[in-house]
């Protein structure tokens, strides 16, 4: 069913590098949205492919703001996205991914529902390179201490304007972890809150940066410097979460921090088995 009066604005954000290939499939995903009270803001960070040519193709049919910048990479693009925001509800979706039509109405639904809680996130199918189905995966319920050890929020969210005014925005100095430690700022004003349905499609491929992470090829920043740094800021919470991560190894394998990592590792390993390239 459509949301044809909703109550509040929803800003999306889309950076996009060199990535034509796939930006149709992101930004059709936008457009089939249930819920219709939103504006995208598409962030083309010097790309060098055909990028341009497929947002001025998008642009002849459907409105949409286009934000044009040398490359800065993505902390500096998505921050220059929410600078342009309107929305008292934001979001930002990778170009090479999907969101299903039902993500924001559900998201904002929950935002809605609980004035207290400051970002909502949804579990997400994976799918390689072609978009062929890898399965479901769940993320775990909201754990504050766990989230300094796992990226419990990941790809499908949606956070208040109020978030985004009082932490600041993305850290360039976290490339690759940019987003992890943006919910870590959030968790130390805000509640959040999971939404227990699979409401994205994460595509994992050799040039996504989640995969170069567990691959530990990241050009940046690694699990161990990330780690490090939040060690250092927030020591007894870190701790806590140490502990408590260890523990669930140990004695509670299928808890869905521990599992979902395992089955994360092992769809990226088939992913990776397949690769073709993309063109613009």
């Amino acid at each position: 069913m459509k949301v044809t009066m909703p109550d509040r604005l929803v800003s999306v954000v889309l950076p996009v590098y060199n990535q034509a290939g796939y930006l149709p499939a992101a930004l059709d995903s936008v457009f089939a949205q249930t819920y219709l009270h939103y504006e995208l803001i598409v962030v083309d960070d010097g790309s060098t492919d055909a990028t341009p040519q497929v947002l001025a193709d998008y642009q002849q049919r459907h409105a949409f703001t286009v934000i044009r910048q040398a490359n800065q990479r993505l902390p500096r693009a998505l921050n220059t996205g929410f600078a342009a925001a309107r929305g008292e509800y934001l979001t930002w979706t990778s170009s090479d991914n999907v969101m299903l039509p039902d993500m924001l109405a559900v998201l904002a639904h929950a935002l809605d529902e609980d004035p207290a809680v400051g970002l909502v996130y949804s579990d997400r199918y994976l799918m390689d390179d072609a978009g062929n189905d890898l399965g479901r995966f769940d993320l775990p319920d909201y754990d504050p201490y766990l989230l300094l050890h796992t990226n419990l929020v990941h790809c499908c969210f949606l956070y208040r304007r109020a978030c985004l005014e009082q932490v600041g925005g993305y850290d360039p100095a976290f490339i690759y972890g940019e987003d992890w430690e943006y919910w870590i700022r959030i968790s130390q004003c805000f509640r959040m809150k999971r939404v227990p349905q699979a409401l994205y499609r994460y595509r994992l491929h050799r040039s996504s940066m989640t995969s170069e992470l567990a691959r530990g090829t990241a050009r940046h920043m690694g699990y161990a410097e990330f780690s490090s740094r939040m060690r250092r800021r927030m020591f007894v919470r870190w701790t806590i979460g140490k502990l408590k991560w260890w523990w669930l190894r140990l004695a509670h394998q299928g808890h869905p921090a521990v599992a979902g990592r395992a089955a994360w590792l092992a769809a990226a390993a088939i992913a990776a088995q397949g690769q073709r390239p993309t063109g613009g």
